[in-house]
Order: C-alpha cells, then structure tokens, then sequence
C-alpha cells in the first residue's frame, strides 16, 4: 500500500527517547561544523530548517554518496544540541508542503521529547509554504509565527490512488493477480476500488486526521476542538487568516523569530547557529541502511 501522506499535492510538481535519558549523545564522535549567523556571546539558539518533503527518503549525490533523509538529519541535529550544553533553544524555520503522516510524526515526537528533556524552548517560522505535515511538525513549538506572505494550514490526510482500468480496457490490458485474500490487492490501480474497499480505507484516513487534529489541539491549547475542526478539512490559510483563528501566534520576519526565541529562551544574549555536514557524524535510529553510504565515512 502507498504511504499516507500529509502533503498538499496541488503545490508539489526508538526507539531510544530523549526523555529520561541523560548524557545522551551521538552515535559517534561528531564531525559536524557549527555555523554563525548572528549574534554573539556564549550560550547559543540553534536553528533547524524543515526544507522540502518531509520524508527520510535519502539524497544520492553523485561522487559524495547518500545524504540521510530529513527524519534521520533532524535525529542527528537533536542528538548533537542535546550533548551540548550550551544549546539554549531551538528556531525551527519551515518550508514545506507536507509529506508521510509517519515522518511528520516521528520529528514531531523528537522536537517534543528533546524540549521536554533538554527544558528549552523552541519557536517556530513558517516560510513561503508550511502546509499539512508542517503544520503537524510545527506544532511541537511553544510559538509559531508566519512570514507576512506565508499559505499554511491544509490540515488533513490524503491516501492517493489512480485508477487505470478504463485506459487498460482500451489497450486490451488485462490484470490477473492470485492474492491470499480479498483485500490484498486493495490499493491495486488496475481495477476501481469496491464501495467495501473505499470504507475500509477512508475509517483509516479518519483515525490519522483524528490523531493529526489532537497534535493541534495540544499545540494550540488557546483554541478549542470546534475551532481546530472548523479549518481541519484541508483548506489553505493566509498568515492572517491562521493568525485570526489561533493557527499561529503571530506574524513577522525571522528577524522578529529570532529575538522572540532569545527571549523566551531566558538567554536574550546569545549566538544562532546551525549545523552543516550532520549527515558524517554517524548513523543514529532512524538512519537509512543502503549498501551505499557516504565515500569515506
């Protein structure tokens, strides 16, 4: 079966837990490099971008190798700041359309578990898209805030399907699987889904937008459960229509992110940083396992 995915598709052309776990670090000695973006002083407020597809489909570079996908990049970025104790807060800063209801939930449960463990803050900025799993994502922050020009929302859950049957037909095609049971093949493009098929899934695609409007309704305790359904049937916000109905906080710039991170964080003296080549630290639970990996790691 296809993953379900939270996504919006129109705009698309360990179980080792933080909590409880002190002196939890990485896998390996790190060989990541932190970057300054600004600030100064000692303690410090990282920066995660969610950039793309949420997936931890993994990235073939030709000549480099495999970069791990976004769910195992997050992990690691997490494990590193944990081990550091000068690691004050977190800005996420999301771009996304979504992605697998899986993944979305996995770096939803990190961000969660790191804050509760690591007793930092994390804030939020959604960029141009942060829709459907990003909106999932982002709920694991004590704030969120919009760019001026940000579409978020499409809160909601998709299972694609194609049906080819009628094209099949034409070209004389015929499709003759042996399954084990009836539904085996349920998710199977040659051949219309049955009305018992469509109800057996969609009871499914209802019990994870349930779990998704739970996410919201904890991350957004000001708004209640009717008005958290009221936009949970997939449509698109402006930044100032979540900011009108409790979706967001607030609506500014990352400079504005910034210094609202630096405040709430306790620490308004502080250096932003980010990481880069998380992906040769070394493998954590939710990395990829290929026969290829990174030349010379």
């Amino acid at each position: 079966m296809k993953r379900i995915t939270l996504q919006v598709l129109a705009l698309l052309s360990a179980t080792v837990l933080f909590a409880g776990c002190s002196g939890f670090v990485a896998s390996n000695q790190p060989r990541f490099r932190e970057v300054l973006l600004q600030g100064e002083g000692r303690d410090k407020i990282l920066m995660i971008d969610i950039w793309g597809p949420i997936s931890n489909e993994p990235l073939f570079v030709p000549q480099l190798g495999l970069i791990p996908g976004m769910t195992a990049r997050i992990r690691q970025e997490l494990e590193i700041a944990y081990a550091d104790p000068l690691i004050r807060g977190v800005m996420l800063r999301i771009n996304s359309p979504g992605g697998t209801i899986t993944d979305s939930d996995i770096i939803y449960h990190s961000l969660m578990e790191f804050k509760k463990s690591k007793r930092v803050k994390i804030v939020a900025s959604l960029g141009d898209l942060a829709a459907s799993g990003a909106v999932y994502v982002a709920m694991a922050a004590d704030e969120v805030y919009a760019h001026p020009t940000t579409l978020t929302g499409s809160i909601g859950v998709i299972m694609p399907h194609m049906d080819y049957s009628g094209l099949m037909k034409k070209l004389g095609i015929k499709v003759d699987p042996v399954t084990s049971g009836r539904f085996k093949d349920i998710d199977s493009p040659y051949r219309p889904r049955t009305d018992e098929e469509t109800a057996m899934l969609k009871k499914i695609v209802d019990q994870f937008h349930e779990k998704f409007i739970k996410v919201i309704e904890t991350g957004r305790a000001k708004m209640t459960s009717e008005q958290v359904r009221e936009i949970a049937d997939g449509r698109l916000l402006t930044a100032d229509e979540a900011k009108e109905r409790g979706l967001i906080d607030g609506i500014g710039y990352l400079d504005f992110v910034y210094n609202r991170i630096s405040e709430i964080s306790g620490f308004p003296e502080n250096r932003l940083i980010r990481y880069t080549n998380v992906w040769i630290t070394g493998n954590n639970i939710y990395s990829n396992t290929f026969p290829i990996e990174l030349i010379g790691n």
